[in-house]
C-alpha cells in the first residue's frame, strides 16, 4: 500500500465532499488579487478561507442531526467572515480566530470521545489547517519597537499545546473506536469465525495511529460461503498448531524469539524460512507465532499469516471476516529503533516512515473474539496461559 492508498483508506466517504472543498479552496485563495501585504495575513487569510470551505461542505456527506448540521454551517460562515477580515487587512481576524478555533475543535475532540465522528484523515487535516491559524493569530507580530517577547512565547506555548493535546484526543479515540468495535462485531459473528468489523465501526479502521486496513468491499457481513472458508481456515490452522503446544518444539522447528519482549501475553516468534518460502495463508506454515510467557509457562495463543512484499494484498476466502492490516512505523537514527507514526501522520525528527508487509491474525485458543479477532485480551491470556501453559 504506497502513500496515495494509504491517505485514501484513511478518508471517511462522507467526507470526500469537504475534502474535495478544502483543496479546490487551497488551489484558488493564494492566488486571488488583492489583499493584504502581510505574509501573516496572507496565510491567514488562505487557512481561515480553506477551513470555512471544509466546514461548509461537511453536511452534503454527512446525515446527522440539524444541531450538528447548524454546527458545520455556522462555524463555516464565521471562518469565512475571518478571512475577509484577514483579506482585507482588518484587525478583527485575530481575535475571533483566538475565540472561534479553540471552541471548534473542543467541539470536535466531544464528538470523537463519544463516538459520534471518526478521526480521519480529513479531520485530521482540518485540525491542522485550524491549529495554524490560530497560532498566526495568537503569535502578534515582531516589530522592532515593540518586542512582546512574553506574548510570543505565550502564543507559541498555546499553540504547540494545541497541537498536542488535539493528536493525544485523536489517538485516544482510535483506540476506543477499535475496543468498542472489536467488542461489537465479536457480538455479530459465530465463536468459531470472530468478527467482521462491519456496520458503522468500518470507517474507523483507517490509517490512524500507524494502522493501515483495506476499506470492505460490498456488503459488510459474509455470505454463507465465507463463513464457511473462514471456519475452515480457523479449524485448519488451530489443528495444525497443536504440535506446537511447547515452546520448545516452535524453537525447535525454526521459530525464533525476539531480541526484546521474550515475555508477556503477546509474544511474536518469527520463521525466518516461512517468511519468504512463496506460501500464502498456509495453515502448516504461518510466518509467526504468538505465545504467552510468563513464570516459566508458555502457551501458544496463535499465528500472524504475513505476505511476503508490503503493498501486496492479502487473499480473504473469508471475505470481511479475514481482514489484513498493516502497520506504518517509524525507523529512528538518533535514538536508534522503531515507533509509531504520530496521529498526524507523521514520524519525528531524524526518522523515516514505513509501512510493513500486511498480515493477519487467527487465533488457535478459542478468545472471546474469536479466531479472527483484532486482538486478545491481556487479562484474558494471562489466566489462559496458567490454565493451559506448558512449562518452557
Amino acid at each position: 500500500m504506497n502513500a496515495v492508498e494509504s491517505l485514501l483508506t484513511g478518508i471517511a466517504p462522507e467526507h470526500t465532499a469537504a475534502l474535495a472543498a478544502g483543496l479546490v479552496a487551497c488551489l484558488f485563495l493564494p492566488f486571488l488579487r488583492g489583499g493584504p501585504i502581510s505574509p501573516v495575513s496572507r496565510w491567514a487569510f488562505v487557512l481561515l478561507g480553506a477551513a470555512g470551505a471544509v466546514h461548509l461542505a461537511l453536511p452534503l456527506g454527512h446525515r446527522d442531526s440539524a444541531l450538528l448540521t447548524v454546527g458545520f454551517l455556522g462555524s463555516g460562515l464565521v471562518y469565512g467572515l475571518l478571512a475577509w477580515l484577514a483579506f482585507t487587512g482588518r484587525r478583527g481576524w485575530r481575535t475571533g480566530t483566538v475565540l472561534l478555533v479553540p471552541l471548534n475543535l473542543l467541539g470536535y475532540v466531544i464528538v470523537l470521545l463519544r463516538g459520534g465522528e471518526e478521526a480521519d484523515q480529513v479531520g485530521i487535516a482540518a485540525a491542522l489547517v485550524e491549529l495554524v491559524a490560530f497560532g498566526l493569530a495568537v503569535v502578534p507580530s515582531r516589530a522592532p519597537a515593540r518586542p512582546r517577547r512574553l506574548l510570543r512565547a505565550l502564543g507559541s506555548t498555546s499553540t504547540v499545546a494545541g497541537v498536542l493535546l488535539t493528536g493525544l484526543v485523536i489517538w485516544l479515540s482510535t483506540l476506543q473506536a477499535h475496543q468498542s468495535a472489536g467488542s461489537a462485531a465479536s457480538t455479530e459473528q459465530a465463536p468459531a469465525v470472530g468478527h467482521s468489523h462491519a456496520g458503522g465501526h468500518e470507517h474507523l479502521a483507517r490509517a490512524q495511529a500507524g494502522v493501515i486496513m483495506r476499506p470492505l468491499g460490498g456488503d459488510h457481513h459474509p455470505t454463507a460461503a465465507q463463513s464457511a472458508a473462514a471456519a475452515r481456515l480457523a479449524s485448519a490452522t488451530k489443528e495444525s498448531m497443536r504440535r506446537f503446544a511447547r515452546l520448545a518444539d516452535a524453537l525447535a522447528a525454526g521459530y525464533r524469539l525476539p531480541i526484546t519482549g521474550r515475555s508477556g501475553t503477546d509474544v511474536h516468534l518469527e520463521h525466518p524460512g516461512f517468511k519468504a518460502d512463496g506460501a500464502v495463508l498456509d495453515p502448516t506454515r504461518p510466518e509467526m507465532l504468538v505465545f504467552a510467557i510468563e513464570e516459566g509457562k508458555a502457551s501458544l495463543l496463535g499465528v500472524v499469516f504475513v505476505m511476503e512484499r508490503a503493498g501486496a494484498p492479502g487473499p480473504e476466502p473469508g471475505g470481511p471476516v479475514t481482514r489484513w492490516h498493516a502497520h506504518n512505523l517509524c525507523l529512528s537514527a538518533a535514538p536508534p529503533g522503531i515507533g509509531v507514526v504520530s496521529p498526524y501522520g507523521g514520524c519525528p525528527a531524524l526518522s523515516v516512515a514505513v509501512t510493513v508487509p500486511e498480515m493477519m491474525h487467527v487465533w488457535t485458543s478459542d478468545p472471546p473474539g474469536g479466531a479472527f479477532a483484532e486482538g486478545v485480551d491481556q487479562v484474558w491470556a494471562r489466566d489462559y496461559l496458567h490454565r493451559s501453559g506448558l512449562p518452557t
